[in-house]
């Protein structure tokens, strides 16, 4: 067990010595000790007589040995806020709380909550001024303390001992049950991993806690956890993303676990819902494998199309489709592909999912347009050869990213659009000028992703699969070069029907085209070809 003191807040209880006379320095400080001493002492005894009073225990945290897990029931801002800090766990597993204000609302409402999200009793004692700020100034001392008891290790041991429960989510829908309330939420992130799972998804109902796992972009039911079980979980994924316990809106965080000695972020979302917060965790490894966009499922003439698009210095190739259409994916392998020790390479993603060495990346609020406008000038003064900015979502941004592709840099982006044609439609509704898309451009790519038939068991289902028939996924994919009568278009500001019936007339392959060659290859169904390109 830790338990964590400081040393210099110790009072010195000794006598004070005499000192030779010839040595007025320490004369002084021996006198200051004195001093000091007979000052805490009125203040601690003032504090026992306030707390007689109030008809509260007195406690004197000076010196007194905490355990981090303790303090850390409450978080360091709130422990400031309200006065108050958490110092024991007694034999009855009850904490006791230190406060300087025992009386105010605030605090006993912070409390009660404490107490019913925790499920956790906690008594309250009286403390001096002084005694409180020294526990407080404990929080600094526990970054080296509390840092490995405080992370979430998926071990070799862990899977290896729930093998059986990791193997499906078939299995893990009734063993996730038998394990102990402080194993459940390693097993879920190690199941998560084992099953390929891209998100985690905790949805607390009237009476348990239904637990989802995002795989090959479906969400499959894991489990159903006792109500008792969220609370805990819920917490301690609070407490690891540094989220606040007492409010009631919805919160973003992020922390890392450690799987195998390999690191994996998990970006959390929290959403107040009637039974609950529910939590959403996007998992996301640290060092990734990153595909080939012929291991994505790009046909060769796709990919022809966008070697030539990414090997000129200068010009805009633009991504589109909506949320987990694996663009991101896409522009990552493009990068991983141009990232070369004489190319100087600035992302401004949001949030910077996956690191690559040798690249500069940038987290950015797209939301604070002025500082997202701000970061984006100064990284073009960093003098780039390759950009790739993670969203266009306004005029204002598109006209820079393309001003910036018009004079020497190659920038990568997405759009929100449901096809190739539509993104051209798109910039000028939001207002870009005709004249920096014209000739500024080097290529669209659209793109959707459907499921990949299981070459194990050739759809049937099996274990490997969780039964679905399917595992992984491959893009399908839509490439639109910029011609003269694209440009034509552009420039009179065309409806998004022109922009389509050029697109198709000049040779484009649209996205269900190449899915259903997809189909006849054996690689996906028409079921799930349908599924993703039906508008």
């Amino acid at each position: 067990m830790v338990f964590i003191m400081d040393n210099q807040n110790k009072t010195d209880d000794q006598p004070v010595s005499a000192t030779p006379a010839d040595d007025p320095g320490k004369n002084k400080e021996e006198l200051d000790k004195t001093l000091n001493r007979i000052s805490h002492e009125d203040e601690e005894s003032e504090a026992q007589g306030i707390a007689q009073n109030l008809g509260l225990p007195y406690i004197n945290l000076n010196s007194l040995p905490i355990e981090p897990k303790v303090l850390l029931l409450i978080p360091k801002e709130l422990a400031e806020r309200y006065r108050v800090v958490a110092f024991l766990r007694d034999n009855n597993n009850k904490v006791h709380l230190a406060t300087t204000n025992p009386e105010s609302t605030e605090l006993r409402s912070y409390i009660e909550q404490l107490s019913n999200d925790t499920r956790e009793e906690f008594l309250l004692a009286f403390a001096s001024k002084a005694s409180l700020s020294y526990a407080l100034n404990l929080y600094a001392k526990l970054a080296p303390t509390t840092q490995a008891e405080d992370q979430v290790h998926v071990t070799e041991e862990l899977e290896k001992k729930f093998d059986a429960k990791l193997a499906s989510i078939e299995e893990m829908k009734t063993k996730i049950t038998e394990v102990s309330t402080s194993d459940v939420l390693e097993v879920i992130f190690a199941g998560a991993i084992k099953n390929d799972a891209s998100d985690i998804h905790l949805e607390p109902e009237e009476n348990d806690l239904r637990v989802r796992f995002r795989v090959d972009g479906i969400l499959q039911d894991v489990a159903d956890l006792p109500s008792v079980v969220y609370k805990q979980v819920i917490n301690r994924i609070k407490f690891l993303s540094k989220l606040k316990l007492d409010v009631n809106h919805p919160q973003d965080g992020r922390f890392t676990i450690d799987v195998n000695g390999e690191e994996v972020d998990i970006r959390v979302a929290t959403l107040p819902a009637t039974y609950g917060e529910a939590v959403v965790m996007r998992l996301l490894p640290k060092k990734k494998s990153f595909l080939t966009l012929d291991n994505l499922g790009f046909r060769p003439d796709a990919q022809a199309a966008i070697d030539e698009a990414t090997a000129r210095p200068q010009g805009m190739v633009l991504n589109t489709g909506p949320t987990g259409s694996g663009k991101t994916t896409t522009l990552y392998a493009i990068l991983h592909k141009l990232n070369t020790p004489e190319t100087k390479i600035i992302t401004m993603e949001n949030p910077v999912e996956y690191r690559i060495d040798g690249i500069e990346q940038i987290q950015v609020d797209p939301e604070n347009q002025t500082a997202f406008l701000d970061i984006l000038k100064g990284a073009l003064r960093q003098d780039p050869n390759v950009m790739m900015i993670g969203e266009i979502r306004d005029g204002e941004s598109a006209s820079i990213a393309l001003q910036s592709a018009m004079t020497g840099h190659l920038v990568l982006s997405t759009l929100h659009t449901n096809s190739a044609p539509s993104a051209y439609a798109r910039m000028i509704e939001i207002g870009v000028p005709p004249y920096l898309m014209a000739g500024t451009v080097n290529l669209i790519i659209a793109q959707r992703l459907v499921r990949r038939i299981h070459d194990v068991c050739k759809g049937k289902g099996c274990a490997e699969c969780n039964n679905t028939g399917f595992k992984g996924r491959v893009a399908l994919v839509e490439v639109l070069k910029p011609t003269a009568e694209i440009e034509e278009l552009i420039m009179r500001k065309a409806s998004l029907r022109e922009f389509e019936e050029t697109a198709k007339r000049i040779g484009m392959k649209t996205m269900h085209e190449d899915g259903m060659e997809k189909v006849a290859a054996g690689i996906t169904t028409k079921e799930e070809v349908e599924r993703v390109t039906m508008e």
